[in-house]
Protein backbone atom coordinates (compact mmCIF):
# COMPACT_ATOMS: atom_id res chain seq x y z
CA UNK A 1 0.00 0.00 0.00
CA UNK A 2 1.39 3.42 -0.92
CA UNK A 3 1.11 6.47 1.32
CA UNK A 4 -1.76 8.01 -0.64
CA UNK A 5 -3.98 5.03 0.19
CA UNK A 6 -3.45 5.73 3.90
CA UNK A 7 -4.79 9.29 3.64
CA UNK A 8 -8.35 10.39 4.16
CA UNK A 9 -10.23 11.85 1.21
CA UNK A 10 -9.23 15.43 2.06
CA UNK A 11 -5.60 14.84 2.99
CA UNK A 12 -2.65 15.90 0.86
CA UNK A 13 1.04 15.89 1.71
CA UNK A 14 4.09 18.04 1.11
CA UNK A 15 6.85 16.21 -0.70
CA UNK A 16 6.87 13.49 -3.31
CA UNK A 17 3.47 12.06 -2.42
CA UNK A 18 2.68 8.41 -2.92
CA UNK A 19 5.61 6.18 -3.70
CA UNK A 20 5.86 2.45 -4.14
CA UNK A 21 8.73 0.29 -2.91
CA UNK A 22 9.95 0.22 -6.52
CA UNK A 23 9.20 3.34 -8.54
CA UNK A 24 9.41 1.25 -11.74
CA UNK A 25 6.46 -0.93 -10.68
CA UNK A 26 3.72 1.21 -12.21
CA UNK A 27 5.78 2.27 -15.23
CA UNK A 28 6.11 -0.47 -17.85
CA UNK A 29 8.92 -0.34 -20.43
CA UNK A 30 6.41 0.67 -23.11
CA UNK A 31 4.90 3.38 -20.89
CA UNK A 32 8.40 4.71 -20.24
CA UNK A 33 9.09 4.81 -23.98
CA UNK A 34 5.84 6.71 -24.57
CA UNK A 35 6.79 9.19 -21.84
CA UNK A 36 10.21 9.73 -23.41
CA UNK A 37 8.49 10.33 -26.75
CA UNK A 38 6.54 13.17 -25.09
CA UNK A 39 9.83 14.77 -23.98
CA UNK A 40 11.02 14.71 -27.59
CA UNK A 41 7.68 16.09 -28.81
CA UNK A 42 8.49 19.11 -26.67
CA UNK A 43 11.91 19.39 -28.33
CA UNK A 44 10.53 18.69 -31.82
CA UNK A 45 6.97 20.09 -31.89
CA UNK A 46 4.27 19.57 -34.48
CA UNK A 47 3.66 20.52 -37.23
CA UNK A 48 7.32 20.96 -38.18
CA UNK A 49 8.27 17.49 -36.87
CA UNK A 50 6.74 14.09 -36.28
CA UNK A 51 7.83 11.86 -33.39
CA UNK A 52 7.06 8.19 -34.06
CA UNK A 53 7.13 5.49 -31.40
CA UNK A 54 7.96 1.80 -31.90
CA UNK A 55 8.72 1.60 -35.60
CA UNK A 56 10.85 -0.65 -37.81
CA UNK A 57 13.65 0.46 -40.10
CA UNK A 58 15.59 -1.68 -42.59
CA UNK A 59 18.96 -2.99 -41.44
CA UNK A 60 21.74 -2.70 -44.01
CA UNK A 61 24.01 -5.46 -42.73
CA UNK A 62 21.36 -7.71 -41.20
CA UNK A 63 18.94 -7.36 -44.15
CA UNK A 64 16.00 -7.45 -41.70
CA UNK A 65 13.72 -4.75 -40.38
CA UNK A 66 14.98 -3.57 -36.98
CA UNK A 67 12.77 -2.31 -34.18
CA UNK A 68 13.46 1.28 -33.12
CA UNK A 69 11.98 2.81 -29.98
CA UNK A 70 11.58 6.40 -31.23
CA UNK A 71 12.34 8.08 -34.55
CA UNK A 72 11.95 11.77 -35.33
CA UNK A 73 11.12 13.01 -38.81
CA UNK A 74 10.73 16.38 -40.39
CA UNK A 75 7.16 16.95 -41.56
CA UNK A 76 6.49 14.79 -44.62
CA UNK A 77 10.01 13.40 -44.39
CA UNK A 78 10.82 9.79 -45.20
CA UNK A 79 14.19 9.54 -43.42
CA UNK A 80 14.54 10.06 -39.66
CA UNK A 81 16.63 12.98 -38.47
CA UNK A 82 17.14 11.44 -35.01
CA UNK A 83 16.90 7.97 -33.49
CA UNK A 84 16.17 7.50 -29.79
CA UNK A 85 16.78 4.20 -28.00
CA UNK A 86 15.17 3.87 -24.56
CA UNK A 87 16.11 1.63 -21.64
CA UNK A 88 13.99 1.32 -18.50
CA UNK A 89 16.50 -0.37 -16.20
CA UNK A 90 16.93 -0.33 -12.43
CA UNK A 91 20.69 -0.01 -12.83
CA UNK A 92 22.88 2.18 -14.99
CA UNK A 93 23.20 1.11 -18.61
CA UNK A 94 26.28 -1.09 -18.94
CA UNK A 95 28.67 -1.75 -21.80
CA UNK A 96 26.67 -4.71 -23.10
CA UNK A 97 23.48 -2.66 -23.41
CA UNK A 98 25.19 0.37 -24.94
CA UNK A 99 26.97 -1.97 -27.35
CA UNK A 100 23.64 -3.35 -28.54
CA UNK A 101 22.46 0.19 -29.29
CA UNK A 102 25.68 0.96 -31.13
CA UNK A 103 25.19 -2.17 -33.26
CA UNK A 104 21.60 -1.19 -34.02
CA UNK A 105 22.53 2.33 -35.10
CA UNK A 106 25.34 1.03 -37.31
CA UNK A 107 23.01 -1.49 -38.92
CA UNK A 108 20.23 0.91 -39.81
CA UNK A 109 22.73 3.61 -40.79
CA UNK A 110 20.33 6.28 -39.67
CA UNK A 111 20.73 9.86 -38.51
CA UNK A 112 22.27 10.94 -35.18
CA UNK A 113 21.13 8.98 -32.16
CA UNK A 114 20.39 9.45 -28.47
CA UNK A 115 20.20 6.78 -25.78
CA UNK A 116 17.86 7.42 -22.84
CA UNK A 117 17.90 5.58 -19.53
CA UNK A 118 16.01 5.67 -16.24
CA UNK A 119 19.16 5.11 -14.17
CA UNK A 120 22.05 6.72 -16.01
CA UNK A 121 25.05 5.09 -17.68
CA UNK A 122 28.23 3.39 -16.53
CA UNK A 123 31.54 5.11 -17.24
CA UNK A 124 32.37 2.52 -19.89
CA UNK A 125 28.98 2.91 -21.57
CA UNK A 126 29.34 6.71 -21.65
CA UNK A 127 32.80 6.38 -23.17
CA UNK A 128 31.58 4.00 -25.87
CA UNK A 129 28.59 6.14 -26.78
CA UNK A 130 30.76 9.26 -26.94
CA UNK A 131 33.23 7.47 -29.23
CA UNK A 132 30.40 6.40 -31.50
CA UNK A 133 28.86 9.89 -31.60
CA UNK A 134 25.72 8.79 -29.75
CA UNK A 135 24.44 11.19 -27.12
CA UNK A 136 22.93 10.01 -23.84
CA UNK A 137 20.45 11.42 -21.34
CA UNK A 138 18.66 10.27 -18.19
CA UNK A 139 14.92 10.65 -17.61
CA UNK A 140 13.99 9.36 -14.18
CA UNK A 141 10.85 7.31 -13.53
CA UNK A 142 9.35 10.23 -11.60
CA UNK A 143 9.89 12.54 -14.59
CA UNK A 144 8.39 9.96 -16.91
CA UNK A 145 5.29 9.60 -14.76
CA UNK A 146 4.57 13.27 -15.32
CA UNK A 147 5.34 13.14 -19.04
CA UNK A 148 2.95 10.24 -19.61
CA UNK A 149 -0.09 12.38 -18.74
CA UNK A 150 0.49 14.97 -21.44
CA UNK A 151 -1.52 13.17 -24.18
CA UNK A 152 -4.50 12.83 -21.81
CA UNK A 153 -4.49 16.53 -20.99
CA UNK A 154 -4.06 17.51 -24.63
CA UNK A 155 -7.29 15.69 -25.47
CA UNK A 156 -9.10 18.53 -23.70
CA UNK A 157 -6.78 21.51 -23.95
CA UNK A 158 -4.10 22.90 -26.22
CA UNK A 159 -0.94 23.34 -24.17
CA UNK A 160 1.88 25.81 -24.61
CA UNK A 161 4.93 24.01 -25.99
CA UNK A 162 7.13 24.64 -22.96
CA UNK A 163 4.41 24.38 -20.33
CA UNK A 164 3.22 20.94 -21.46
CA UNK A 165 5.79 19.15 -19.30
CA UNK A 166 4.95 21.29 -16.25
CA UNK A 167 1.32 20.33 -16.73
CA UNK A 168 2.31 16.66 -16.68
CA UNK A 169 4.23 17.19 -13.43
CA UNK A 170 1.18 18.86 -11.87
CA UNK A 171 -1.06 16.03 -13.02
CA UNK A 172 1.15 13.33 -11.53
CA UNK A 173 1.46 15.31 -8.29
CA UNK A 174 -2.33 15.49 -8.10
CA UNK A 175 -2.64 11.76 -8.68
CA UNK A 176 -0.27 10.93 -5.81
CA UNK A 177 -1.66 13.66 -3.51
CA UNK A 178 1.42 15.88 -3.45
CA UNK A 179 0.36 19.50 -3.02
CA UNK A 180 3.85 21.02 -3.29
CA UNK A 181 3.90 21.85 -7.04
CA UNK A 182 0.54 23.62 -6.69
CA UNK A 183 1.94 26.01 -4.09
CA UNK A 184 3.84 27.79 -6.87
CA UNK A 185 2.06 31.09 -7.53
CA UNK A 186 3.53 31.47 -11.03
CA UNK A 187 1.42 28.78 -12.72
CA UNK A 188 -0.51 30.44 -15.59
CA UNK A 189 -4.25 30.46 -14.90
CA UNK A 190 -5.24 28.69 -18.14
CA UNK A 191 -2.84 25.80 -17.52
CA UNK A 192 -3.91 25.59 -13.87
CA UNK A 193 -7.55 25.32 -14.90
CA UNK A 194 -6.73 22.79 -17.64
CA UNK A 195 -4.90 20.58 -15.16
CA UNK A 196 -7.67 20.75 -12.54
CA UNK A 197 -10.47 20.09 -15.04
CA UNK A 198 -8.59 17.15 -16.54
CA UNK A 199 -7.98 15.83 -13.03
CA UNK A 200 -11.68 16.02 -12.21
CA UNK A 201 -12.30 13.67 -15.14
CA UNK A 202 -9.61 11.10 -14.31
CA UNK A 203 -8.91 11.48 -10.57
CA UNK A 204 -12.00 13.17 -9.10
CA UNK A 205 -11.34 12.21 -5.47
CA UNK A 206 -7.74 13.45 -5.48
CA UNK A 207 -8.64 16.59 -7.41
CA UNK A 208 -11.45 17.60 -5.07
CA UNK A 209 -9.13 16.97 -2.11
CA UNK A 210 -6.52 19.21 -3.73
CA UNK A 211 -9.04 22.00 -4.32
CA UNK A 212 -10.16 21.84 -0.69
CA UNK A 213 -6.53 22.01 0.43
CA UNK A 214 -5.80 25.01 -1.78
CA UNK A 215 -9.02 26.78 -0.76
CA UNK A 216 -8.08 26.36 2.88
CA UNK A 217 -4.35 27.05 2.99
CA UNK A 218 -2.83 28.57 -0.16
CA UNK A 219 -1.11 31.90 0.55
CA UNK A 220 -2.40 33.54 -2.64
CA UNK A 221 -5.90 35.06 -2.43
CA UNK A 222 -6.51 34.45 -6.13
CA UNK A 223 -5.68 30.75 -5.89
CA UNK A 224 -8.02 30.34 -2.91
CA UNK A 225 -10.77 32.15 -4.82
CA UNK A 226 -10.28 29.97 -7.90
CA UNK A 227 -10.24 26.79 -5.80
CA UNK A 228 -13.50 27.74 -4.09
CA UNK A 229 -15.08 28.61 -7.44
CA UNK A 230 -14.10 25.27 -8.97
CA UNK A 231 -15.46 23.41 -5.95
CA UNK A 232 -18.74 25.26 -6.45
CA UNK A 233 -18.74 24.52 -10.19
CA UNK A 234 -18.29 20.78 -9.65
CA UNK A 235 -20.83 20.80 -6.79
CA UNK A 236 -18.30 19.67 -4.18
CA UNK A 237 -18.51 22.55 -1.71
CA UNK A 238 -20.89 21.60 1.10
CA UNK A 239 -22.46 24.12 3.45
CA UNK A 240 -20.22 22.87 6.25
CA UNK A 241 -17.12 23.23 4.07
CA UNK A 242 -18.10 26.76 3.07
CA UNK A 243 -18.71 27.75 6.68
CA UNK A 244 -15.34 26.36 7.79
CA UNK A 245 -13.54 28.16 4.98
CA UNK A 246 -15.36 31.41 5.71
CA UNK A 247 -14.34 31.29 9.39
CA UNK A 248 -10.66 31.25 8.42
CA UNK A 249 -10.77 33.46 5.31
CA UNK A 250 -9.33 37.01 5.44
CA UNK A 251 -9.75 38.11 1.80
CA UNK A 252 -12.90 40.14 1.10
CA UNK A 253 -13.54 38.67 -2.36
CA UNK A 254 -13.21 35.08 -1.18
CA UNK A 255 -15.41 35.85 1.79
CA UNK A 256 -18.04 37.30 -0.54
CA UNK A 257 -17.97 34.19 -2.74
CA UNK A 258 -18.37 31.92 0.29
CA UNK A 259 -21.20 34.03 1.71
CA UNK A 260 -22.99 33.94 -1.64
CA UNK A 261 -22.64 30.14 -1.67
CA UNK A 262 -24.05 29.86 1.85
CA UNK A 263 -26.96 32.11 0.95
CA UNK A 264 -27.81 29.96 -2.06
CA UNK A 265 -27.65 26.76 0.00
CA UNK A 266 -30.00 28.05 2.70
Amino acid sequence: MDRSEQLSDDQFMLGPGATSDDEHNDLSPRAYEQAVAERFRTFFPRPAFEVRHDIRLPGRASAVRRQVDIAIYEANGSVPILIVEVKRHKRAVDLVTSGATVALIRDIGAAPAVMVSTAGFSRAAKSQLLWEGIKHMTISPSEAKGLRWIPHIEQWFGLDRWFRETTGVLFEAMRVRNVSPFLDTDIPYEEWVATIQSGLDLFPKQTVALLRNLARSHVDDGVRFNAVQMLIDCDKLTQADAADLLAAEIDVEVQSLLLETLDHQD
